[in-house]
């Protein structure tokens, strides 16, 4: 038997969207990750090939952190309770600009 919280909160699906560009996202960081060890793993050998674990390791963070709040989301609309907060949005933005300002010095260097 299907309840009433089952069913996506509104025919636009905006939080099932949210939740696969959180995916997508994700997804696109770790690839960077690997695209910059790569590029650099001649220059920074096992250092290079550690940042793209670390890649991974955030990766995997932002997808269950991901899944979590859409789970939240969805129980919050339901409830017609409050939304979950911005933490994961903001997290993402510093890990992405601690990655760029890595690679910044790295050329430079």
């Amino acid at each position: 038997m299907s309840t009433k919280e089952d069913h996506p909160f509104d025919p636009g699906l905006q939080n099932e969207r949210t939740a696969m560009s959180w995916d997508r996202t994700a997804l696109a960081l770790f690839a960077a990750s690997l695209l910059v060890a790569r590029l650099n793993a001649s220059e920074t050998g096992i250092v290079g090939w550690l940042l793209a674990l670390a890649g991974l390791v955030i990766t995997v963070w932002i997808m269950v952190t991901a899944r979590a709040r859409y789970r939240t989301a969805h129980r919050a609309l339901h409830a017609a309770a409050p939304l979950p907060d911005g933490r994961l949005a903001a997290a993402v933005a510093a890990l992405t600009a601690i990655a760029a300002s890595i690679e910044v010095v790295a050329v430079l260097r």
